[in-house]
């Protein structure tokens, strides 16, 4: 790094460029926190956890015991002890089964959505911890306003297992099902699907075929690059494949073989910030490790190891450059930068060779 300093001291490199290569050299060396610790909440395993956008500041976890709880990740605990959750669902009100996703209310931290294997989806007060449900197991588009659905998205033959908003364009969603497909939807459209994207690229010929197939088994996980232009897809198949959003075509990065996803539940992975270069995909693995790739070339760079069960999904907090993980262990643990004086030597100048000017250095 201090090479780069002298660079920037001399004229030589532009801010941005440092705020990136620095941002990136510390992304690249995550290492499990020796210093910070959440509680063992959760009876079951952790099935999905989001951090709000807003502050970057409260963490929800859903978990296998039908459970949600809510931790403020600026919580200071004393040495030793590990932090609890703020709030929590009562039982009454918790789901009856295993919560499989759970979501912010995208403008304010007040709501947040759950999903569950009990057939219903909860929108919750987050200062009340309270919530209202409603039962269905298809894709509905729902008015969180009136909680009345507006109208249903049907083309797959099989159950749904995830479900993304694109991040660039507002009205187009993604699903992938037990029926091997994933369906590009546009929900302004009386026929709402545009296409289902196929892995040898046929579909040019006719973007709705039968034949298309996404992956060889069911697809269990969706995610998306922060700027919308790529679409990552997880496999019962334990195939990874990146998709060009644009075109719908696959891609064929190849991610090689030694990622494990041998149950159907939903997996949540999670792409790097705008300002790693280059990018890397970050994916939960049932062989209780995250693995981390570069997104771009499939080339596997990290193992990050240290849950006790089978890990589900990774979340990440840009802000602090740090990552979530929750597993079927019960536990979430906490992936952060080495500390400060720490220094990557050999990928400075790849990193200061790699961006190109672009118009948001000028």
């Amino acid at each position: 790094m201090y090479n780069f300093m002298k660079k920037r001291e001399y004229g030589i490199l532009k801010p941005i460029r440092l705020e990136r290569a620095e941002t990136t050299r510390r992304v690249y060396g995550l290492q499990l926190s020796k210093t910070k610790e959440l509680a063992l909440s959760h009876r079951g395993g952790v099935n999905s956890i989001k951090i709000e956008t807003i502050e970057q500041r409260y963490l929800l976890s859903g978990g296998g015991d039908g459970k949600v709880h809510i931790f403020d990740l600026q919580t200071v605990p004393a040495q030793h002890v590990r932090n609890e959750p703020i709030a929590s669902t009562a039982r009454a009100d918790r789901h009856k089964y295993a919560v499989t996703s759970v979501s912010w209310f995208p403008f304010d931290t007040g709501m947040f959505v759950t999903s569950s294997y009990d057939t219903t989806i909860k929108v919750w007060d987050t200062n009340e911890m309270k919530a209202s449900a409603a039962s269905e197991p298809r894709i509905r588009l729902c008015d969180l306003n009136s909680g009345a659905f507006t109208h249903s998205l049907t083309g797959h033959s099989g159950s749904v297992l995830s479900c993304i908003w694109s991040s660039n364009q507002e009205y187009i969603l993604y699903s992938g099902g037990d029926d091997r497909q994933i369906r590009v939807w546009d929900i302004r459209r009386a026929a709402s699907c545009l296409m289902s994207l196929d892995q040898d690229n046929a579909n040019v010929r006719d973007p709705l075929a039968e034949t298309n197939s996404a992956h060889g088994k069911g697809v269990n996980g969706l995610s998306m690059t922060p700027d919308g232009r790529y679409l990552v897809s997880l496999g019962l198949d334990e195939k990874i494949r990146l998709w060009d959003t644009e075109s719908g075509k696959n891609t064929f990065v190849n991610y090689g073989s030694n990622w494990r996803n041998r149950h159907k539940l939903h997996m949540e992975a999670t792409v790097s910030s705008a300002d790693v270069w280059p990018p890397l995909l970050y994916i939960p693995s049932d062989d209780r490790q995250v693995l981390v790739y570069r997104l771009l070339d499939g080339v596997l760079v990290q193992r990050l190891k240290g849950s006790y069960g089978r890990v589900i999904c990774v979340e990440k907090r840009d802000a602090y450059q740090e990552f979530y993980s929750g597993s079927n262990g019960g536990e979430i643990l906490i992936w952060e930068p080495p500390i400060q004086g720490d220094t990557i030597n050999e990928m400075e100048e790849m990193n200061l060779d790699a961006w190109s000017a672009s118009d948001s250095e000028d």
